[in-house]
């Protein structure tokens, strides 16, 4: 199985060709290999530096011995999961449509591979499934996107950023009181982030500078 290359080098033409037989092949993978820039990398977990390289699965090496004491086999596949991060740092800034879905296609992709193929001990479970949840909403997947971020917070309860991005969703599908049942639910288990606070103040009338969608309509002000 092949996995993506960098969109940027194909034409639009290829590139539209591509974004539909990806969606043909559902859970298929793409072309080429993980690359990125040493800027890229350096927005990137260290572990992804390694699996940049050519010899990024070579255990004698003591930066790659390090990860695979961290991940144990699930290591070996850890491009896949860097690459799908790499995409959905990229994608937001791909002004052309059809590249930019292709980018998250991608990492869809490559983090349903991961799905496959770790182990269940794998220890970034929770993120695997958020990271999922925004590869879905960026192909305008709302309903997997909803179901992947319930997935990540079945797993982690107090998992700030999967209450978020749920909260939000369903602000956005005008269910306010499923939001804030979210977020009370990540509070109540330990959660403590300043964006589910402001959150949730903003949907019981009391918050200020309120994210898009949480704005309080009575005064006719955003709060």
């Amino acid at each position: 199985m092949i996995y993506e290359g960098n969109a940027k080098t194909v034409s639009g033409a290829a590139v539209c060709v591509l974004a539909g037989l990806l969606m043909v092949a559902g859970e298929a993978g793409a072309i080429g290999t993980f690359k990125a820039t040493p800027a890229e990398l350096r927005l990137l977990p260290a572990y992804c530096g390694p699996r940049a390289q050519p010899w990024g699965n070579d255990s004698s090496r003591p930066e790659v011995r390090r990860w695979f004491q961290v991940f144990g086999r699930d290591y070996v596949h850890m491009h896949h999961y860097c690459l799908a991060m790499l995409k959905l740092r990229r994608a937001p800034m791909i002004a052309d449509g059809r590249r930019r879905r292709a980018a998250y296609a991608v990492a869809r992709n490559n983090l349903i591979y991961m799905e496959k193929n770790v182990s269940q001990g794998f220890l970034l479970w929770p993120e695997l499934k958020v990271l999922l949840a925004e590869a879905y909403r960026g192909l305008g997947d709302r309903a997997r996107a909803v179901a992947a971020a319930q997935q990540a917070l079945a797993l982690k309860p107090d998992y700030a950023r999967a209450a978020v991005f749920l909260a939000d969703e369903w602000v956005a599908m005008g269910r306010r009181e499923e939001a804030r049942r979210v977020l009370e639910a990540a509070i109540k288990h330990g959660a403590r982030a300043r964006s589910l606070m402001r959150r949730l103040a903003c949907l019981e009338g009391r918050g200020r500078r309120c994210p898009a969608g949480y704005r309080i309509t009575g005064s006719g002000r955003e709060r």
